[in-house]
């Protein structure tokens, strides 16, 4: 295959930010309509958006104004938003929705087409596919809001509102370290460039992920192992580390105002108010939030019952073509997408939601362009 000149793939990437400025631009003049409110750009359903942003918006305040109280929120989210809190006065989270609509859909959203397209690079080694991965992300939201509108899905409009990155909402600064994290593991591990002073960093920006998403700690034992497994054992003990005095601020927050550093706000009944149970992890790992979660897709999205066996098929061939190329990178982007998926089907509100598996969009797309390569290929043996 042909493939782009440096230049051209800069160029191209370019092109992509600038066309997800002219999205959001259209977005905000209810380009599709989607009910924007308050001054063209202010997505306001309140039974979808809160209280989640609330439960932001009182851990941030608190830090803003160095009190913390317990709260249902990871720690790292509210951290970001604490220093816009305390510079504009802010008094509610309509106070802060435009400044962070702002740095959300133009800058973090920007920031992942750039870090996509360059892991697209790492893995696929053509420029061309890397263009053409971070241009699926890029639209990627148009074609979910289109299926979801098809089915006459409920939230269908909330859930391309979250897929945007304009809400407050913690997956999109998460999806953004998430990413930077593994571009820089995945490009430094190519180059042969994966010593201490880079496994450090990667620890630290991998468990600030996690302080802003939980889900997100399943990475860090993920590449520790993967350090073992190259024989980088003082690499894997300065990763460790530095992700342990990242993520020490959160046990300590938990310990504080819960009483372990295992147990979070969002499992204290009083404070989510969802009913959850206030043992460590208590009803989370539970098969009947499985059951669950695919008895809500096939009430709400049917058609997704029979399109997944037929992604999974594509992601398994397009997994084979990685493994075969680079094993290392095959079960970096497998686990990337497997232990996200994997942890949130155990959680009954993500389907409804989506905005969940926002981490997971990148390998999806990486391992579905290797695959439906894979099985292109196949065409000369038929």
């Amino acid at each position: 295959m042909n493939d782009l000149t440096k230049k051209t793939f800069i160029l191209g990437i370019a092109a992509l930010v600038i066309l997800r400025f002219l999205i959001v631009f259209l977005l905000m003049n209810n380009i599709p309509f989607t009910d924007m409110r308050d001054n063209g750009f202010r997505p306001n359903f309140g039974g979808s958006y809160f209280p989640d942003e609330v439960h932001y918006f009182e851990l941030a305040d608190s830090f803003a104004k160095f009190s913390p109280v317990a709260n249902v929120a990871n720690i790292g989210y509210p951290l970001f938003l604490a220093p816009i809190i305390y510079f504009t006065g802010a008094a509610g989270p309509e106070d802060i929705a435009k400044i962070v609509f702002i740095i959300q859909a133009f800058v973090f959203f920007s920031l992942a087409i750039i870090l996509v397209a360059l892991i697209s690079f790492e893995i696929l080694k053509n420029r061309k596919l890397a263009i053409l991965a971070a241009a699926l992300f890029t639209i990627y939201p148009y074609f979910l809001f289109f299926i979801l509108k098809l089915a006459n899905f409920p939230r269908a409009i909330p859930a391309f509102h979250y897929q945007m990155w304009i809400n407050i909402g913690a997956d999109y600064l998460s999806a953004v370290l998430l990413y930077f994290g593994f571009y820089i593991f995945i490009k430094k591990y190519n180059s042969n460039g994966l010593n201490l002073f880079f496994a450090s960093i990667i620890g630290n920006i991998i468990a600030a992920a996690a302080l802003v998403r939980v889900a997100n700690i399943l990475y860090l034992p993920l590449i520790f192992l993967i350090l073992i497994l190259l024989k980088k054992y003082r690499e894997s003990i300065g990763f460790g580390l530095a992700a342990f005095l990242v993520y020490l601020p959160q046990w300590i927050y938990n310990f504080y105002f819960f009483g372990s550093p295992l147990t979070y706000g969002y499992r204290i009944k009083e404070l989510s108010g969802h009913g959850l149970e206030t043992k460590i992890f208590g009803g989370w790992f539970s098969f009947d939030n499985i059951v669950i979660f695919f008895e809500r897709i096939w009430l709400n999205l049917p058609a997704l019952i029979w399109i997944l066996p037929i992604l999974v098929i594509i992601l398994i061939f397009g997994f084979w073509k990685t493994f075969k190329q680079e094993k290392t990178l095959a079960l970096v982007l497998g686990f990337w997408t497997l232990l996200n998926i994997g942890f949130y089907i155990f959680f009954v509100d993500a389907q409804s939601q989506l905005r969940y598996f926002i981490p997971a969009i990148p390998p999806l797309i990486i391992l579905s362009i290797s695959g439906i390569i894979k099985i292109y290929a196949f065409r000369r043996f038929l």
